[in-house]
């Protein structure tokens, strides 16, 4: 993940409500995924959860 602006060749969707770019290629395996923050040893960040892809 990046917090990057998005790109003409990014495909760009609300997820919780919060604006997120996917790179064309690996959009469509994307589906049914959500950010939450997570806490753990190292730190608190967004994860992308709720998909068995391994493309994220």
């Amino acid at each position: 993940m990046a917090l990057d602006e998005p790109t003409d060749e990014d495909v760009v969707e609300e997820v919780n409500g919060i604006q997120v770019a996917f790179d064309k290629v690996i959009h469509g395996q994307t589906g049914g995924m959500a950010l939450e923050y997570q806490e753990t040893p190292d730190g608190g960040g967004l994860v992308m959860t709720g998909n068995q892809s391994d493309c994220c």
